[in-house]
């Protein structure tokens, strides 16, 4: 991969990457999840054209700024994730309280309850 298509492998991660901060503004989760996928083919797209001969590239300084300051946006694009899913997760507590909730396993209990008998044996003797 020479250093041109190494440019445009960053320019394509970077243009995906400003299209997935701008459908987390405009908060419509079909764009997101679309998104989403299109920057993660783009990155698996690089790094599998990536080899070794293309890694000597990497050391001159405008490129090493650019990759950490794509880094540093790709964190913010998660944090911002994170927080969209908290705010879900609470919202979703407003309209299904807990207390309404049917629980998944049978019991009260934290670890299930109490151990009911079959019948067969309701009184054991020695």
């Amino acid at each position: 991969m020479s250093h041109e298509h190494l440019d445009t492998h960053l320019d394509m991660f970077e243009m995906q990457l400003k299209d997935l901060s701008a459908c987390l503004i405009d908060a419509d989760p079909q764009a997101v999840q679309a998104a989403s996928a299109r920057l993660q083919q783009v990155t698996v797209d690089f790094f599998h054209r990536l080899d070794p001969e293309s890694l000597s590239y990497l050391g001159e300084t405008s490129r090493v700024r650019r990759m950490n300051a794509l880094a540093a946006s790709l964190a913010r694009v998660r944090e911002s994730l994170l927080r969209h899913s908290a705010y879900v997760d609470r919202a979703l507590e407003l309209v299904v309280p807990a207390a309404t909730r049917k629980s998944t396993y049978a019991g009260s209990g934290t670890y299930g309850g109490p151990v009911r008998q079959s019948g067969a044996f309701k009184v054991l003797a020695a």
